[in-house]
């Protein structure tokens, strides 16, 4: 079909994040994680946020405000001001993608690790390990 060819994409792992709500447009407090591998199942976690310390709708009503701080920021004339600006800007986001890794995604945070190429599938010991630790994050079933 293409006047190329296309490579098989081993090893090639996609992974979405979505927002669920009740009702369209509306955003919970959950996320939704997908993984999509060549030749496996697609694997998709809901993860709730409402009681963590940080709720999902939390963090994205200060990522909207980051995002108007720079656009406002962008506006400033003055090399100096608007350095401090970006400065205090970038901590605030940092700030934000560690409490998002941490305190929304925890321990599910691995879904989005590539796999290792040539790599087995867990043992019997691994796969009892990792099942109870994500039954500790609120897994309910395997």
């Amino acid at each position: 079909q293409f006047p190329w060819e296309c490579p098989k994409s081993a090893g090639v792992t996609v992974c979405q994040l979505s927002l669920p709500g009740a009702t369209p447009g509306a955003v919970g407090d959950a996320l939704l994680l997908t993984r999509l591998e060549r030749e496996r199942d697609p694997v998709s976690v809901r993860i709730p946020t409402e009681r963590g310390q940080a709720p999902l709708s939390r963090v994205l009503r200060e990522f909207e405000q980051i995002q108007r701080e720079q656009r406002e920021a962008n506006g400033v004339t003055e090399r100096r001001e608007w350095w401090e600006r970006r400065s205090r800007l970038d901590q605030r986001m940092k700030s934000l993608i560690q409490s998002l890794e941490s305190e929304v995604l925890g321990c599910w945070r691995g879904l989005l690790l590539p796999r290792e190429p040539g790599k087995d599938p867990l043992d019997e010991r691994e796969l009892s390990r990792l099942l109870r630790e994500l039954r500790e994050c609120g897994w309910e079933s395997p």
